[in-house]
């Protein structure tokens, strides 16, 4: 009987039209209950899920059946289903909908020989995906190939099997072959069978030709990877007889035979057979690249030791065995909501604004609030929860079962609300939680849920438990915001609009999403570019561009923290180097211990415990507070000075940030002069501002190679006309001038040199947003303002003009040693010096690999509205200014609004260490983040230097030098 005869034959008739079953006070919505059934089977993964619809003996001839042993045995399949047709009433809906499409499914697979391996998948989801597959595509991320290598193994074997039996059009001789090579390598050949086939086949000589390679008994092997080994021996015989074996023949019975008469019976401390073992070793897990990195750093947020180590096991190399266990145990723990929201937000990060929803539509027009999952997909799976829970008179909520009170004790707009909450998730915007408030929780299930019929163990109380956070002062998402359309206005024009153009991308598994804020709004260009990238693991959706270097934790995070970094490249993760392991210690303060990870002050300054180390501001407090308004009491003339690795506007503020004497020179020096470049090199300066003292070699500078620049990889230039290039070959040979690297910018002023808030002189606005650096005002630099965290104008020298606002009375800020205020969200964020020290003193990277540039570009990937661009730079301080403004010229209050909202969504992802920070080397460094965005103060018009200071900075400068 074959596979097709066995789907007509034995599957009840009536299931071709299940609707006649269904009872007449189903009639009304029976079209919407079938639907709703067959939707939740339509990927059917085990008949034990079917057999929990049974009951009796039907329940009992159900239990006896396994997926995987009807899927590779024809006879058994057709055995089992006329039990189950025997046994099992034509009363039974719910069973026969679920068992006809499984067996569907095991059917229209079946002339896959693959289906003869499934036994061999360590996972049980692995298993159960080979059951039910066509092919080896459809195995998809059930079946991680680096873990289930003898099942692919088989696999193989079957597929070669296939292929060679195919190889012939004599049926008679494909059945014996498939005879012969069926489970090929898990039984020993039927010498009988595989006589008869080369009878039969004696007129396919291909067939014939790998139904012998198939079926004979020495095991073949490449042997190349060996023959270094050979010199390993002292014996001039055994070398010869060694690589002669082993370039003649890959049989491994042979080769053994040979090296035991010339080199001797295998030893272990023989140098030969040592190499031939770690030939065979395991490879290298430095290269081993976990099931999903950012999931990973999450397990060190895990309260207890179990799901610590549960999580590490899960997400490193062991999925199989552990995530059941771990989803069970942690995820639905209370105790481990940090946990959960971590995990959470590794799969879906929140983003602002939402828009497009039909069925859940009260979520829309919200520009200003975060969404986790605000997708078309949510908005179905919401309204499908709604329709189950109309039919059934139950709703599933964090995997219990809750019997309902009928619709007038319990509106239907309750649960849409609910469904909605719970599946499109609106965030926190502290905290990032999309957990229920528990007063809004408790109120809803306590007058909704019919108790009488619930499980007897279990109370509104522990059901919130696990919707809502344990602190009832942890951030939490009121629900009733969210039942009612929000009052907002909506948006009228194009020029108002908020826009997330990476929402719902079309890029690759494997590309990543970049805005391009070059592509003005009403414009023909493309608002997002993919750039190819690597995932964070098998089964991550995670992805960083090419050139990232990634942070892998490297055991259970205990007593001490140990870390890989691996850089991503056109193969992925790879060139994988392990850092010194850091022991957990808290910090000394005194006699008080601050534990590692929490935040406190150090007299008015903020400071942050790093395993053991105190990164604290340095601004001076109470009777120290500062005289001049800058470090040290330095004045703020702009004499600028350099050091090897930075600029700065005086040497006093020079020396205040620990640089020598040997290490200052006056002025603001030419990069690429007294540099040597190789034969057809070219020097182009290239600014890098390093981050660690250790970064003795900080290049200011590129040698850039002017031959066969068609050849050369893409690296954009722009010239001082405004003319884009490919890379900097093709720009050193048109015989232009550099004017910044990367694309040629838009929207920015492209003639006029400015002073940027960094205290630098550009040539033009574009050249200093190229640098991540705003413009604080028009010219060349002139002083160093006071600093301070109000926002004012802080320099009333004549020739600064002062931009005006984009909008007046906005939230924004005067950065740190700058002159003008601007409009903006604006942070202020201490690093750890001393692991940024580790990560280059530990390995051999660049210097270069962590430097402001790359760190401002990793956060960069984090502000997904177009409207909004990041700016960045190094302050006098030490601490690295980070700021969120508008891009457009006349942004509406909404605008420049949901700037400051992502500057505050980025602080508060650096304050809780996100998985999504700490996976990136650059930004695992960034310790705490401080938003100093205000409003305009009075009188900020009436700001003065005294004479006093100017008099007291003159000596300042005396006595320093």
């Amino acid at each position: 009987m074959t596979f097709q005869k066995v789907q007509n034959t034995h599957l009840h008739p009536n299931l071709r039209c299940p609707k006649i079953f269904l009872h007449k006070r189903w009639e009304r919505s029976a079209a919407l209950i079938v639907a709703a059934v067959t939707l939740a089977y339509a990927n059917a993964q085990d008949i034990s899920a079917c057999c929990d619809k049974a009951e009796g003996t039907c329940r009992s001839v159900c239990e006896k059946m396994s997926l995987v042993e009807i899927a590779s045995d024809t006879a058994m399949l057709e055995d089992r289903i006329s039990n189950i047709y025997k046994f099992c009433s034509p009363h039974l809906l719910e069973f026969w909908i679920c068992m006809n499409q499984t067996l569907q499914e095991v059917v229209s697979g079946s002339g896959w020989w693959g289906r003869a391996c499934c036994a061999f998948g360590r996972a049980t989801s692995c298993r159960r995906a080979c059951a039910t597959a066509s092919d080896a595509e459809a195995l998809g991320a059930s079946c991680r190939r680096s873990d289930e290598i003898a099942f692919f193994d088989c696999v193989q074997r079957q597929q070669e099997a296939q292929w060679c039996c195919s190889q012939t059009q004599s049926l008679a001789c494909h059945d014996a072959c498939q005879k012969v090579v069926w489970r090929v390598g898990q039984s020993r050949v039927d010498t009988a069978a595989r006589d008869r086939a080369m009878e039969l086949c004696d007129q396919s000589p291909e067939l014939l030709h790998c139904l012998r390679d198939l079926t004979a008994s020495t095991v073949h092997a490449d042997t190349s990877k060996y023959l270094p080994c050979c010199h390993e021996s002292k014996s001039q015989e055994c070398r010869t007889t060694c690589e002669s074996v082993l370039r003649r023949t890959g049989e491994s019975q042979e080769i053994a035979e040979a090296l035991a008469q010339d080199c001797g019976v295998p030893a272990i401390h023989d140098g030969l057979w040592q190499c031939f073992l770690r030939k065979d070793a395991p490879p290298d897990t430095k290269d081993l690249i976990p099931h999903d990195i950012a999931k990973l750093h999450c397990c060190q947020k895990a309260t207890t030791i179990n799901c610590r180590r549960l999580c590490f096991n899960t997400f490193n190399t062991g999925w199989q065995s552990n995530w059941q266990k771990f989803y069970t145990e942690c995820l639905g723990d209370p105790l481990e909501m940090e946990l959960s929201e971590c995990i959470e937000e590794v799969e879906s990060p929140c983003s602002l604004g939402c828009n497009g929803l039909t069925y859940c539509s009260q979520m829309n027009n919200r520009p200003t609030s975060l969404f986790r999952s605000c997708t078309a997909q949510a908005d179905v799976e919401a309204h499908l929860a709604v329709a189950v829970q109309k039919g059934s008179g139950s709703v599933t909520v964090s995997g219990l079962n809750l019997p309902l009170k009928n619709s007038s004790q319990c509106p239907t707009d309750i649960w849409k609300s609910v469904a909605c909450g719970l599946h499109v998730k609106p965030c926190t915007a502290k905290g990032h939680s999309s957990l229920l408030c528990e007063e809004d929780c408790t109120k809803l299930v306590s007058s909704c849920v019919e108790w009488s019929r619930a499980p007897s163990q279990l109370t509104a109380r522990a059901l919130c438990a696990r919707l809502a956070p344990k602190s009832s002062s942890a951030p939490c998402v009121p629900l009733g915001q969210f039942m009612n359309p929000s009052q907002d206005p909506p948006l009228l024009s194009a020029k108002e609009a908020v826009t997330s153009p990476c929402a719902g991308a079309e890029c690759n598994a494997t590309q990543l999403c970049v805005i391009n804020r070059n592509c003005l709004q009403g414009g023909s260009c493309e608002r997002y570019k993919c750039i190819d990238g690597c995932l964070l693991g098998d089964s991550s959706l995670y992805v960083v561009p090419i050139g990232s270097w990634v942070r892998v934790p490297m055991s259970v995070p205990s007593q001490k923290l140990c870390y890989k970094i691996c850089k991503c490249g056109n193969k992925g993760l790879t060139n994988c180097q392990p850092l010194p392991c850091v022991a957990i210690e808290n910090c000394q303060l005194h006699d008080k211990i601050v534990l590692h990870g929490d935040k406190y002050y150090m007299e008015c300054n903020e400071c942050a415990c790093v395993v053991g180390e105190r990164v604290c501001a340095r601004r001076p407090c109470g009777k120290n507070a500062l005289l001049t308004g800058l470090p040290c009491n330095c004045p703020p003339h702009h004499l600028p000075v350099h050091t090897p690795g930075r600029l700065y506007p005086n040497v006093c503020l020079a020396k205040c940030a620990s640089a020598t004497d040997a290490e200052i020179e006056f002025g603001s020096r030419n990069p690429c002069m007294g540099v040597t470049c190789g034969r057809r090199h070219a020097c182009l300066p290239a600014a890098n501002v390093c981050l660690s003292r250790l970064q003795t070699s900080c290049p200011q500078h590129v040698c850039v190679n002017t031959t066969g620049c068609n050849n050369q990889p893409e690296s954009p230039v722009c010239d001082t006309d405004g003319r884009p290039h490919v890379n900097p070959c093709h720009l050193v040979m048109s015989g232009r001038m550099l004017a910044y690297w990367g694309p040629c910018l838009q929207g920015c002023s492209a003639i006029g040199s400015v002073c940027g808030v960094n205290g630098v002189t550009y040539i033009s606005e574009c050249a200093a947003w190229a640098e991540y650096v705003s413009v604080d005002y028009s010219g060349p630099c002139l002083a160093v303002g006071p600093i301070s965290d109000e926002m004012e104008p802080k320099c009333t020298f004549d020739r600064i003009v002062c931009p005006s606002l984009k909008k007046p009375n906005c939230q924004g800020f005067t950065a740190p040693g700058a002159c003008c205020p601007k409009c903006g969200g604006a942070l202020r964020v201490l690093y750890s010096k001393k692991q940024i020290d580790r990560a280059l003193y530990g390995t051999n990277i660049s210097a270069t690999v962590i430097n402001l540039s790359n760190v401002m570009r990793a956060l960069e990937r984090h502000v997904k509205i177009a409207e909004c661009a990041l700016r960045g730079y190094l302050t006098i301080e030490m601490e690295i200014f980070a700021t969120v403004e508008s891009v457009l010229d006349k942004p509406t209050d909404l605008q420049l609004n949901v700037c400051v909202l992502e500057a505050e969504k980025l602080a508060d992802m650096i304050n809780r260490d996100s998985a999504l920070i700490a996976s990136d080397l650059g930004l695992s460094a960034l310790s705490y983040a401080l938003t100093v965005h205000t409003y305009p103060t009075k009188g900020a018009n009436n700001v003065n230097i005294s004479l006093f200071t100017l008099i007291f900075t003159s000596l300042s400068v005396y006595v320093v030098r």
